[in-house]
């Protein structure tokens, strides 16, 4: 079985904040998060009389913002898009019908202890930001190690199975990429992502490389580590490209979206020694000139 939340060949959205994935979207965030197919979404943009003329601001700002609303020069354009199909529309029914046998299955497990048994592909300390108004904090809350394949009860599933495990515990592990584990955990859907929560009773079935993180390397990873606006797949593949869950604390309300942290502090991931693939398989550029490798080069894995 296949996650089929997580399957990002149905839908296409021209909305510019997909611009970076190639306008690819997840079924998840189109059908479950926005709800948006086949109606669309309306959003308003904000906009500037002088700075689309490129013109200077008459109080001096560079960008719109909130602040903006009460000038004579504020305006917002409306906005209206619609995600469109990347298949035919007999392929998106029988999708369907394989959609609702997977949430059958996700509405069976879901909140409910389950067995598991997979190969560890990796593991990444597991971090969350809190941004205030005048502050910002990486907070550390154990690791995730990411399953795959794995099984769950008896269903394989091809797509990765993230395991939430305390760092207490991991410590008593010492538990390395590329061992195979058996365990217990609380299945649940985290933005289309399947995880396992409260995990217990983990048994190393077989042994794997030696485990890589200890104290003074997740704090020393919290304070080096960079944000990348954009989410590279070998990146996102990488022991080091953490996935953080980001809330914003702004204006009496908040809001939260999971960004890119390189933990190695890396300001540009086309300069990485890690991946030294990288230049090679460059998916983004094809949609991204700009993050082209500009030239091939000769890395030393350190």
């Amino acid at each position: 079985m296949k996650n089929l939340y997580k399957n990002t060949e149905i839908f296409r959205c021209v909305h510019e904040s997909h611009r970076y994935y190639k306008n690819k979207v997840s079924v998840y965030h189109i059908l479950k998060e926005k709800s948006c197919f086949p109606h669309g979404c309306v959003y308003f943009r904000w906009k500037c009389k002088q700075l689309s003329k490129k013109a200077k601001c008459n109080r001096g700002y560079s960008h719109v913002g909130r602040k903006c609303s009460n000038c004579k020069d504020y305006y917002e354009e409306k906005i209206h898009n619609y995600p469109e199909l990347q298949i035919s529309k007999l392929e998106y029914e029988n999708f369907m019908k394989e959609l609702i046998k997977f949430e059958d299955w996700i509405e069976e497990w879901q909140f409910k202890p389950i067995e598991f048994a997979g190969t560890v592909a990796e593991i990444k300390p597991h971090f969350r930001q809190k941004i205030y108004p005048k502050s910002k904090f990486l907070s550390f809350h154990g690791y995730i190690a990411i399953l795959t394949p794995v099984f769950l009860g008896w269903q394989r599933f091809e797509d990765p199975v993230y395991a939430f495990i305390s760092n207490k515990y991991l410590q008593k592990l010492r538990l390395g990429k590329g061992a195979e584990i058996e365990g217990i955990g609380e299945m649940a859907v985290d933005y289309g992502r399947l995880i396992l929560r409260r995990t217990r009773n983990i048994e190393i079935t077989r042994e794997g490389e030696k485990f890589y993180w200890n104290e003074q390397k997740v704090l020393l990873s919290r304070e080096t580590a960079t944000e990348f606006r954009i989410q590279p797949e070998t990146c996102v593949g990488c022991g080091f490209g953490a996935l953080v869950d980001v809330e914003y604390l702004r204006d009496h309300h908040s809001h939260s979206r999971r960004t890119l942290f390189c933990l190695k502090g890396m300001a540009d991931f086309r300069d990485c020694y890690i991946r030294t693939e990288y230049c090679s398989l460059d998916n983004e550029a094809e949609a991204n000139p700009e993050f082209d490798c500009s030239e091939k080069k000769s890395i030393i894995i350190r």
